[in-house]
């Protein structure tokens, strides 16, 4: 995204403020913090509302944002903001958004590209398959479908959706959010009333915890599309991240019941009531339990429905046959190992869990809100190397 605040233009891919010749590297607080500022669009925004959306989830001192102000007015220019007294902070100069000037004609933003949509269904399976290698496999799926059909809305939106998910859960130390966003922009821009770019904002704004953004984006999806998967799996998404934990578990049966082959639907909501509501779990694990039997007659290596009965029994309270069963599935190097993670916790086997948790966050796993959503990870909460590991994930 680029935007222009005053005479420096930023482009928040590469974190360069440029002014004719003067280019400035800016962090990627000042990044946010300028970007937040922007939208404000002149009004205030108070200390305490920066703090949340700059550092979601992450409790820092009002110093941290003090040090970011100081760094934008040292790099653009001491009256670029504005201190309002016993407030917080506005932009002193007119911020606008830079859009690309490229003509667009009717004829290009319309249908879609045939061979990129497939490209994108291929993402799609990728992703629903879950094993190794498979976000990785819809990055690069997306990013073709976007270059044979760089105009067409839909695309963008699968492009931000593939971003998204690789970011939160095997980033490989890439910062892959603010292209999500950009392509969840783009979407927006080339089909405005399109519930699944939308969505695609939504599902990308609250990873960057742009609470107000991603609500009014979900609800933009919804009014839109009051069914699709898709749609109400991503508004889950929020809806969990957000501690609305029931609203979420709702959103996850609906996914599960409108999609015949669906697993993770009934999953999660199996694992978000495990301890709330014991016989809403167990009705929910057995019909995941179910779709894991469906999967696996069609594909006997998909990986998510090989996983899932495991961590199934385990949910169930058959320890034995759970503990045995995990032991037969290999869950490393696949996103997957978070399911098994929050097994092996209610297990009380806390060194495997650990295990599992770290090698997750060594490939980039960046998805705190689950960590704090799940159950299974209650009895991990008070143990001082799962806590290092959770503050410094939310620091990333």
């Amino acid at each position: 995204m680029k935007y222009t605040l005053g005479k420096w233009q930023i482009d928040s891919n590469t974190r360069n403020a440029t002014r004719g010749d003067q280019v400035e590297r800016l962090s990627p607080r000042a990044v946010n913090l300028a970007l937040e500022l922007a939208q404000a669009g002149g009004a205030a925004v108070s200390r305490a509302e920066l703090l949340d959306r700059v550092w979601p989830d992450v409790f820092v001192s009002d110093e941290s944002l003090s040090q970011v102000v100081t760094e934008l007015r040292r790099k653009l220019g001491r009256s670029m903001i504005e201190t309002i007294p016993r407030m917080g902070y506005r932009l002193s100069v007119p911020a606008m958004q830079v859009v690309d000037s490229t003509p667009i004609s009717s004829s290009e933003t319309e249908g879609i590209d045939l061979d990129a949509y497939a490209l994108c269904l291929e993402a799609r399976a990728e992703m629903v398959r879950c094993g190794r290698g498979s976000l990785e496999r819809a990055d690069e799926l997306t990013e073709e479908a976007v270059s044979l059909a760089p105009y067409c809305g839909r695309i963008h939106s699968e492009r931000a959706f593939a971003l998204v998910r690789r970011h939160a859960y095997w980033s490989e130390g890439q910062h892959l959010l603010d292209q999500a966003i950009e392509h969840a922009r783009q979407a927006l821009t080339l089909s405005p009333d399109s519930a699944l770019a939308h969505s695609a904002m939504g599902y990308a704004a609250t990873l960057a915890g742009q609470w107000r953004v991603a609500e009014r984006a979900h609800c933009a999806a919804l009014e839109r599309s009051p069914h699709d998967p898709i749609i109400l799996h991503n508004a889950a998404w929020y809806l969990m991240s957000r501690g609305r934990i029931g609203a979420a578990t709702a959103y996850f049966e609906q996914v599960g019941d409108l999609e015949p082959q669906n697993i993770k639907g009934y999953l999660m909501a199996a694992h978000l009531t495990a301890l709330s509501d014991t016989a809403r779990s167990r009705r929910n694990s057995e019909r995941a339990l179910q779709r894991t039997q469906t999967r696996l007659a069609v594909d006997p290596g998909d990986p998510r429905a090989l996983s899932a009965p495991a961590v199934l029994m385990v949910l169930f309270g058959e320890t034995l046959a759970g503990s045995a069963a995990m032991e037969q599935v290999d869950v490393q190097e696949s996103s997957q190992a978070i399911y098994h993670a929050a097994a092996w916790a209610r297990l009380g086997e806390l060194e495997r869990a650990r295990y599992l948790l770290e090698d997750l966050f060594d490939h980039g796993w960046r998805d705190t809100y689950w960590l704090d959503a799940e159950p299974g990870f209650t009895a991990l909460r008070a143990d001082r190397r799962f806590q290092r590991m959770r503050q410094s994930l939310a620091a990333a």
